[in-house]
């Protein structure tokens, strides 16, 4: 009976211990596919064409994540749909960490400009690393009689109606900025809408319009010619191309942030040991000197931001865009 028993324990036993070395070989190939990564090119969508800031920063990181890495990374360019139609691809995508979305501000805006959306840009995607931002630039002409932000308000609340901002399309992030301008002034301003922001500096330059947003980028050859006025930048923190011009936020309108932003988006369930891997690296690139130049010259400003940071700016992101858009006139989208 005693040998019975013993012998029933040792196959117990023998039988734990199978199972235990079956869920070790089966634990093993995963562990070793996330330490290995990346093993093979890892893509990464855009959702803007080609040239564009955003492609550039896109081209900028993923050679820094090639040499940090030791991989592959190859760009794809999926532009359309404000920018919807390389959201929607990453999300389908497997968890895996090979295929990676360039994010922008669209994908915090989208989902108040339109009335559904094929994902969820919470639920299913995970922000790794924010990697730059730029400003608009709040241009005057020089007939108006407002050398600051704060007067410009006073101007406007002398004058309900009739200042004249110009901006982007109806739905753009310069049309948002300007939305959350008013708002927040409590001004009642016209919006004009134009096709490009090169249009809207040029009725500026002309007198067509009083006032101005637009990228730094793209209106400070004027301010520093003396042809127009920079009496704000819409980030939270100045840009290094004016850094004399104080943010939207110190001229008294606390709280205040219309930047626009590129960081890396992986989706939802990546294994946490790639995120941290793809995050770690991607803040210490943006940390470089080399890295820190590129996108200065291009007129953004690098900004380091891990994933659980990024993560927090994002849903505040969504929030912010949220009340703007519903407390506007702006009708979303089918």
């Amino acid at each position: 009976m005693t040998g019975m028993l013993l012998s029933r324990h040792a196959v117990s036993r023998r039988t734990v211990l199978a199972a235990a070395f079956a869920l070790t070989a089966m634990a093993a190939p995963i562990a070793m596919a996330q330490d290995a990564y990346p093993s093979k090119p890892v893509k990464i969508v855009v959702g803007l064409p080609a040239g564009s800031f955003t492609d550039l920063t896109a081209r900028w990181i993923s050679d820094e994540l090639r040499n940090a890495l030791g991989s592959t990374f190859v760009i794809e360019n999926r532009p359309g749909a404000a920018t919807n139609i390389a959201t929607g691809l990453v999300a389908r995508a497997p968890n895996d960490g090979y295929t990676i979305l360039l994010a922008t501000n669209s994908n915090t805006m989208n989902p108040s400009l339109f009335k559904s959306l094929p994902f969820d840009v919470v639920k299913d995607f995970q922000p790794v690393a924010m990697i730059a931002s730029s400003s608009f630039l709040v241009l005057a002409h020089p007939s108006v009689p407002a050398n600051s932000l704060s007067e410009l308000i006073a101007y406007g609340k002398a004058n309900p109606g009739k200042l004249n901002i110009g901006s982007g399309g109806t739905g753009t992030a310069t049309h948002l900025a300007i939305e959350m301008f008013a708002q927040r002034a409590g001004l009642d301003v016209v919006t004009v809408f134009y096709k490009s922001s090169q249009d809207t500096v040029t009725d500026l330059l002309g007198g067509r319009i009083q006032v101005a947003f637009a990228p730094v980028n793209t209106g400070i050859q004027h301010v520093q010619s003396g042809a127009l006025k920079a009496l704000a930048v819409t980030a939270s923190q100045r840009s290094d191309l004016v850094p004399s011009v104080p943010t939207v936020a110190e001229s008294g309108l606390a709280g205040y942030d219309a930047a626009m932003w590129t960081g890396l988006f992986v989706p939802a369930g990546t294994p946490p040991e790639i995120v941290d891997r793809l995050s770690s690296a991607a803040t210490r690139a943006v940390a470089s000197e080399d890295l820190q130049s590129k996108i200065k010259k291009s007129g953004g400003d690098p900004r380091v931001m891990g994933s659980k940071e990024f993560t927090d700016y994002v849903q505040k992101d969504i929030v912010k865009w949220s009340e703007t858009v519903k407390a506007s006139s702006i009708k979303p989208a089918d």
